[in-house]
């Protein structure tokens, strides 16, 4: 018999990535803070919990998909909690974007009871959660991971793994600042084209016949041209984000200079009001700044 997987977290990206494990078969528990959100799961045979701690006490792994560290500790710490039915042998998989100092007190705190912590953060699009092609950056113990792989195939088309939860959170910052930085710098592009009378869609020609094609670049861009700002990752999470960076690399004794200018263009688009925005909404703020510069 399949390992029960237990899922918290129902939101754009962790909504496809539970109804993904039910195709597949995997027997499903979940429970989210907004109980509605978990209703076509249960019509399609997930079973419902009534907490978290209900929720760990039906399954074999629990996977999170929440917003940040303290969201995550309340679920996992907090009463009627994870921890309170996570028994010796199970597993708390995260796999939000978190920072590497909530994955150690996690990993600690269920390594003291005989339980596992390990943190996935993924990569990729609600598109390649609900298809099952998501990046998996996966750190925990051996055992632990074993216990996740299933859920892993699933959810993934590649899973990297460490031995330390803190490794994958580590890797997922990285990947996000790179992320984060490649979308400023990309806005201020087509900004700056367009104030030369050059429109988005001939930028977008230009760069996918270029060694600058990404598909990041071709997705966002035509989404950017159709004034589509409806958010796959909101721009508040980006930002949230560049702070975690910011954190890591200062424990890290790391100067990141560069991640502090990004980090400023998302934090002055968040004060804009684009903070419920996709992430790509960052180029409305700068549309606005250029639209104040008289040209020269």
């Amino acid at each position: 018999m399949s390992s029960t997987i237990g899922f918290i977290g129902l939101g754009i990206i962790g909504l496809p990535m539970a109804e993904r494990l039910l195709e597949r078969g995997i027997p499903l528990v979940v429970w989210n803070r907004t109980p509605e959100k978990a209703e076509d799961l249960v019509r399609r045979g997930a079973r419902r919990a009534a907490s978290a701690a209900e929720l760990a006490a039906q399954a074999d792994v629990v996977v999170t998909m929440v917003t940040d560290g303290p969201a995550l500790e309340k679920i996992a710490l907090g009463a009627s909690g994870i921890a309170a039915s996570l028994t010796a042998g199970k597993v708390h998989c995260d796999m939000s974007t978190i920072d590497p100092g909530t994955s150690r007190r996690l990993a600690a705190h269920y390594a003291a009871r005989g339980a596992h912590f390990v943190h996935a953060p993924v990569l990729g699009s609600k598109r390649a959660a609900a298809t099952g092609t998501l990046l998996i950056f996966a750190g925990g113990s051996k055992e632990a991971l074993e216990k996740c792989a299933p859920a892993f195939a699933a959810l993934g088309k590649k899973t990297w793994e460490w031995d330390r939860a803190e490794t994958a959170t580590g890797v997922k910052l990285a990947c996000n600042l790179l992320l984060a930085g490649m979308m400023e710098l990309f806005a201020e592009s087509l900004v700056l084209a367009g104030k030369s009378g050059v429109p988005v869609e001939t930028m977008l020609e230009i760069l996918a016949a270029s060694a600058l094609a990404t598909q990041m670049y071709q997705t966002k861009g035509e989404a950017i041209a159709a004034r589509n700002f409806t958010p796959n990752f909101y721009l508040r999470n980006m930002l949230k984000d560049l702070n975690l960076v910011l954190d890591s690399g200062k424990d890290l004794g790391l100067d990141l200079p560069g991640t502090r200018a990004v980090r400023g263009a998302f934090a002055a688009a968040a004060d804009a009001d684009l903070a419920e925005e996709d992430y790509c909404a960052v180029i409305q703020w700068l549309e606005r700044q250029a639209a104040r510069a008289p040209a020269r």
